[in-house]
């Protein structure tokens, strides 16, 4: 992605709310459309690496994987949400999107 992709990305979440996290159903607000529209996926059989991931019952742990895992990841919940309606809300309420988010902002500021 061009870097005023991943700046856009980043004031995105930076503008999420506490009311944008508490998601009681999947209506959401522009803030969060916004976030989900702009993270970057991956080409992967996101049904297959999310089996037994403990990346998704524990999202602290993508601080120290690979990038490529963010993205993946971002690609199971940008890809469940048209499956299945609330994946993504649920996402935003166990921390998932937000340790995306610190995992790619990490990469950016230092390590690309």
């Amino acid at each position: 992605m061009p870097e005023t992709r991943w700046r856009e990305l980043f004031e995105a979440a930076d503008a999420l709310t506490l009311e944008d996290h508490e998601v009681a159903r999947p209506v959401y607000s522009d803030r969060v459309r916004r976030v989900y529209r702009s993270l970057p996926g991956a080409t992967v059989d996101w049904m297959k690496w999310m089996r037994g991931n403990p990346l998704l019952a524990e999202p602290a742990l993508l601080a120290a994987a690979p990038l490529a895992d963010a993205a993946r990841l971002a690609t199971v919940y940008t890809r469940g949400e048209r499956f299945n309606e609330g994946v993504y809300g649920r996402a935003l309420q166990d921390g998932s999107i937000d340790a995306i988010i610190a995992r790619l902002r990490t990469w950016f500021e230092s390590e690309r």
